[in-house]
């Protein structure tokens, strides 16, 4: 047997012994922040789709009620939110499923405490005049996709899924240009969230008296559904931070309430903040990605082992990682308050 394959049954021996166990229970936070200063990495630029708990949060003094000092801070390249929180530059970033298992996968320790965005809203977006509807439409095609490996892995299941090999395309990096690039018909089809580049993409169609886009999610050809956003930390942090991650939880939550509840304030900031999208985009991408935020029982935060493992299967099967580990390492609920 390989070192991989003996690496492999471990970790698929533990899978099976850890696989049914719940996560930790959920504590009420107990204790004084052992640390006030506390740094949220961002995904992005100020915007409230992503970010807006956080900023709702902090504009109106939550995480002070909480003895914290948080600042926000938007990440200088893709590969910042994970990479600094491992190495404690930051207390939390905001990060991706697929950054988690990779990290993971080398050993770093990275842990998701909460999911914000509880649904994968990644796809395909394209020309309706275009008539690409399955990932079989795919082939001959242009294709605008990103360098990172969970992005690389979603075109490969919709190649897949299509019965296509990487020949049969052409693949090119949008950069940031994926709306203008299929508008302009220089690429077929280009990487898309349903929050941001098909919202933003449709209104501005709609002002040109066009059709609107067609998108193909990721999910109906082959990707797993599983969580879009989370929180994560350092584990060493964690454990000597105890109080200051709950506590930072608990206001978070107080500003996801209020922010959906109207969230006037969180919207005026990130308008002024980050003028890349009008307000009228803005306030679009937040009314679309709201719902997202609650689980259909109505829970925020919490995470569950499927979703976790849905994920890792995939990521397995088209190479994101190489090993895996027992699911229940990637995440934990220890952290998340009692309301």
């Amino acid at each position: 047997m390989t070192a991989k394959n003996t690496l492999q049954a471990i970790a698929l021996a533990a899978l099976a012994i850890g696989v049914a166990a719940a996560p930790a229970a959920a504590q009420t936070c107990g204790g004084k922040p052992e640390t006030q200063k506390i740094t949220l990495m961002a995904d992005w630029l100020p915007i409230g789709v992503t970010q807006g708990a956080f900023w709702s949060a902090k504009l109106n003094g939550y995480y002070k009620d909480e003895g914290l000092d948080v600042d926000i801070i938007a990440p200088a390249n893709p590969a910042d939110p994970i990479k600094l929180v491992a190495r404690q530059r930051v207390q939390f970033s905001l990060t991706y499923v697929p950054e988690v298992m990779i990290s993971r996968d080398t050993s770093i320790p990275v842990v998701s405490i909460a999911t914000t965005l509880r649904k994968l809203v990644s796809g395909f977006i394209s020309l309706k005049e275009s008539n690409i509807k399955t990932p079989a439409d795919l082939k001959g095609k242009i294709i605008g996709t990103g360098p990172k490996l969970d992005a690389q892995a979603f075109l490969d299941t919709m190649l897949a899924t299509g019965g296509i090999t990487r020949k049969e395309v052409q693949i090119v990096d949008p950069g940031f240009a994926h709306i203008p690039l299929t508008i302009e018909k220089k690429v077929a089809v280009a990487h898309a969230l349903t929050y941001f580049e098909l919202i933003v993409g449709d209104m501005m169609l709609k002002k040109q008296g066009k059709e609107t886009l067609n998108f193909m999610p990721y999910t109906d050809f082959g990707v797993p559904q599983f969580y879009y956003q989370l929180i994560v930390a350092n584990e060493d942090w964690l454990r000597k931070n105890s109080n200051a991650t709950c506590a930072f939880l608990k206001a978070s939550m107080k500003g996801l309430d209020n922010w959906r509840a109207g969230g006037a304030d969180v919207l005026d900031y990130v308008s002024k903040a980050n003028n890349v999208f009008t307000r009228e985009e803005h306030d679009a991408g937040e009314k679309a990605s709201k719902p997202d935020w609650s689980g259909p029982k109505g829970e925020v935060f919490v995470q569950e082992m499927g979703p976790w493992k849905t994920a890792q299967d995939w990521a397995l099967k088209y190479k994101v990682i190489s090993v895996g580990t027992n699911p229940s390492e990637y995440f934990t609920n220890k952290y998340l308050p009692k309301k």
